[in-house]
């Protein structure tokens, strides 16, 4: 199982990387990475990170789509970085809440999470971060940061140390790759 860690640690420090540049690749990789994590977190019982992988490959399916849509549109080399429009903030906090709210009921009944609340809470929030991260919103780290630090803590405690060990590096990464986009959404260079 180290040998398993190690490699998916490897490969998401990798996607993480990529992300904070807002490189395309970010998507390949992403479709091959949660496969790993799926099986990590099956055997960790932390089924919440089981949902948000199998949703992560159909969401970087997606993302890497709606990235290369706006490519081939001629408007930009790139789909640029943005804020999420204010009229959007209500709504996305009222699904994350509905989804914690609903997938807490089923991580405790019908899954047996250990620790429901926190696995509930650290999945929504990366379902709507996902979200985020494919229409190239800013708030997407805010998302990144918060779940990888519970994600990371639910780790820990399940006894699963390097897994844990690189969600700390991809909560430090989110935070630098906050910046660094914040940094790209306003630089000339990158069209703005």
């Amino acid at each position: 199982m180290q040998i398993i860690e190690l490699v998916a640690a490897t490969i998401g420090i990798i996607y993480v990387w990529l992300e904070m540049k807002a490189s395309l690749w970010l998507w390949p990789v992403g479709i091959v990475l949660p496969l790993f994590y799926i099986y990590i977190s099956w055997k960790g019982q932390v089924y919440g990170n089981v949902l948000v992988n199998t949703y992560y490959i159909i969401a970087c399916i997606w993302g890497w789509h709606e990235w290369l849509k706006h490519k081939k549109s001629g408007t930009a080399d790139e789909k640029p970085i943005t804020r999420m429009p204010k009229k959007y903030r209500v709504f996305i906090g009222g699904i994350t809440v509905l989804l914690w709210v609903i997938l807490r009921q089923v991580m405790d009944r019908y899954m047996q999470s250990p620790f429901p609340i926190w696995d509930a809470l650290a999945t929504a929030v990366s379902l709507v971060g996902m979200w985020l991260l494919g229409k190239k919103y800013i708030e997407n780290w805010y998302s990144w940061i918060s779940s990888n630090a519970i994600f990371c803590l639910l780790f820990f405690i399940q006894g699963y140390v390097i897994t844990g060990c690189f969600f700390v590096i991809y909560t430090v990464i989110a935070i630098f790759g906050y910046f660094n986009w914040r940094k790209l959404m306003t630089s000339d260079a990158y069209g703005h």
